[in-house]
Order: C-alpha cells, then structure tokens, then sequence
C-alpha cells in the first residue's frame, strides 16, 4: 500500500510539472507544445521569436548555441532554448544549470511529456512534424532554429543539411538561411 501510494504521488507530481512553469533559480522554465509556441510568438513584443533546440549531451547543440544568442540579440528577437529531454530528466537539470551558467537570463522551454512522452528521439520526431510546414524538409536533428513571425507562423526550420560548412560552425547557414528572413 505504501508503494502504491508513492507511486500515485510520484505520477500526480509528474502530471503537475507537465501543466505549469518549473521554477528554477531566477529562471521561469515553460512546459510546451507546438500550439504554446505559437501562442508565444503571437504574445511576444518582438517582431520574431526563435526557438533553438537544445540537449545537454548534443555537441552540435553546445557548439552553435553561442550563434544562436547572438542571433537573437543581433536582430532583436524574443529567443528561447528548447530542450528536448524529458521534463524529469537528469539530462534537462543538467541542460538548465548549463543554460544558465552562460546567461542567467537565458528563457528556457522544454517540452511537455504528457504530449510528446519520455522518450528523446520519439519526443523530438513528434514534435519537428507539427512544427515544420510543408515547403521544409522534416528532418528530426537537434540544434534547430525555429523561426517565427508575430502571426506565430513558422517562417523557417533549419536541419542539418542546410548547413554548407563543418558542422562545428554554423553561422554561414544562419546568414544564409535566416538573416535574410529578419531584414
């Protein structure tokens, strides 16, 4: 009986974390799903909003993310770090100590496990089909740019062929692929 209480408690704990923002430190992080996202470049006072995806354990994710805050403050864009690790993760604590180790103000999102399940890949792929239109290839990669217009439409999901360089820099892509789109 015991057990069965603690597992109840457990599961009721997940379903919580699953509906609100997880407060950490000085950092709000958001539970998401393609519809929030809209939704969040629709509010935003900005004129665009890029989602970068991000794991902890995803080279290409650590070495472009610099590319993507500067992106972001260079073209005045509401920006968010999107983790693709489950919510209860060890890999999304450490990713939100790293996130904010290099800018405490950094906006962290992650998304939600009653909608895209537990499982890394099977959680990424669901999400990169509802979010990528049509005129994209689907390619379900980490270290995305997802970008948004104020009407929370989707105006460019990068992967990583549209990369012409080494896969350790990815600024050329960016100002191929997305500074055209923000002028």
């Amino acid at each position: 009986m015991k057990q069965f209480l603690l597992l109840c408690t457990f599961i009721c704990s997940l379903c919580a974390t699953a509906q609100q923002p997880i407060a950490t430190k000085a950092t709000t992080i958001l539970s998401v799903d393609s519809n929030d996202i809209y939704k969040l470049a629709q509010k935003s006072s900005k004129k665009n909003t890029l989602f970068f995806t991000f794991g902890i354990w995803c080279e290409p994710c650590r070495l472009h993310l610099p590319t993507a805050i500067k992106l972001a403050k260079d073209y005045d864009l509401e920006f968010y770090v999107l983790l693709v690790d489950s919510q209860t993760s060890d890999r999304t604590s450490r990713a939100i100590d790293y996130l904010q180790k290099l800018d405490k103000d950094i906006k962290i999102a992650v998304l939600k496990d009653a909608v895209y399940g537990d499982k890394t890949q099977k959680r990424n792929t669901k999400f990169v089909k509802e979010i990528t239109p049509p005129q994209f290839e689907m390619i379900d990669g980490f270290s995305k740019y997802i970008l948004l217009d104020k009407t929370g439409k989707v105006i460019m999901v990068t992967n990583w062929k549209d990369n012409p360089g080494s896969w350790e820099d990815d600024s050329d892509m960016v100002q191929i692929k997305i500074v055209p789109l923000l002028k």
